[in-house]
């Protein structure tokens, strides 16, 4: 029973997860404009990011370097290359 009662707690913070994390904020416009605001469309995130080098995309902030590079901060600080 005990164990039951964990898998269901497991699934149901997996579903939280999986579907309001990743919230799109703002309208179409907003986002075309501020590259702070999250967005899930790839497009529109590799098309801030050539505007404006930075672009937050599925909750996770992507930068673009000097030398044309494309890299993120992990959790612990560390820069992550794409």
């Amino acid at each position: 029973m005990n164990a039951l009662v964990i898998i269901l707690l497991v699934a149901s913070f997996w579903l939280i997860r999986k579907f309001l994390w990743n919230v799109e904020e703002g309208t179409t416009s907003q986002r075309e404009r501020n590259p702070e605001l999250n967005t899930k469309n790839f497009d529109l995130h590799e098309r801030r990011l050539e505007q404006f080098s930075k672009s937050k995309y599925k909750n996770r902030m992507f930068y673009i370097g000097t030398d044309g590079s494309c890299y993120y901060y992990s959790a612990t600080g560390r820069k992550v290359f794409c």
